[in-house]
């Protein structure tokens, strides 16, 4: 009885000791908050963050951490309404740099390059400032006017995105009149030109043999209705071949200088 005594006192002890501790104060909350944050679980995360900020309002990190969350569920509309929450309006230009750094990654997200070069431009906290400037110019697809940018500033400027720069000045262009042009005097050599050499060959062998095959029914019936048949497989094969050759002239281009935007997004997005 007596040792049954004992451990229900030790009981009591240790649930009023437990109750002591304010598990959902401020700082339980922030640091439970990091802890879903940086294992990925953002929607039970921005659950402490939002008590936080309940907590103590103008809590600057809690808010933070509430904005990088909604950016990397690329909850646009969410993150703007944060921001305009802790600083009371949506003077954007005046975001702090560590919410700017957030502000320009997620516009980056939402493809809106035009709008993360203006902030760039605009906004007068960030850091590594000229290196964002120069990442908003590159996925503008701005060659030119990126390499002018580099040689006229004197910051450090990031290896790899000086490195995008002269890949993008140096690219050559595949011309689509140049493509349609050249499958139009061999057939399939636009595509081949456009570094597409089976499907050239193919287009080659299928355009050369309907209108030999064609050729060779009309020598030797032109009365049957056959080798019209097969010309007119010929004519679709060749017209088709001219125009799918300046096709792939633009998505060779495209793609060449989108994997170039893709290296630039890369830098943008990691997180440092």
């Amino acid at each position: 009885m007596l040792l049954k005594t004992k451990l229900l006192l030790i009981l009591i002890l240790a649930s009023l000791d437990l109750f002591s501790q304010d598990l959902y104060n401020h700082e339980n909350s922030v640091q439970f908050g990091i802890y879903l944050y940086n294992s990925n679980q953002y929607d039970l995360a921005v659950r402490e963050f939002e008590r936080s900020v309940f907590l103590k309002p103008g809590d600057q990190a809690s808010y933070l951490y509430l904005f990088k969350i909604y950016r990397r569920l690329n909850a646009f509309d969410k993150a703007i309404d944060c921001y305009s929450r802790f600083s009371g309006n949506l003077r954007l230009e005046e975001m702090n740099w560590e919410f700017g750094s957030e502000y320009l990654k997620l516009l980056v997200q939402k493809n809106k390059f035009q709008d993360a070069e203006n902030f760039a431009n605009n906004n007068l906290s960030l850091k590594d400032a000229d290196n964002y400037k120069l990442s908003t110019i590159l996925l503008l697809k701005d060659w030119k006017r990126a390499e002018i940018f580099r040689r006229g500033i004197n910051s450090n400027i990031s290896k790899l995105l000086s490195d995008i720069t002269g890949e993008g000045v140096a690219f050559k262009r595949k011309s689509p009149a140049l493509a349609a042009l050249f499958s139009a005097i061999i057939p399939g050599s636009g595509k081949a030109y456009c570094g597409r050499w089976k499907d050239g060959i193919i287009a080659f062998i299928m355009t050369s043999s309907t209108a030999l095959i064609s050729v060779r029914g009309f020598n030797k019936n032109s009365g049957s209705i056959y080798p019209w048949i097969m010309g007119s497989f010929a004519v679709a094969y060749y017209s088709g071949n001219i125009y799918g050759s300046s096709q792939s002239a633009i998505k060779y281009n495209k793609m060449q200088e989108d994997e170039l935007v893709d290296k630039t997004r890369a830098y943008i997005l990691t997180d440092n």
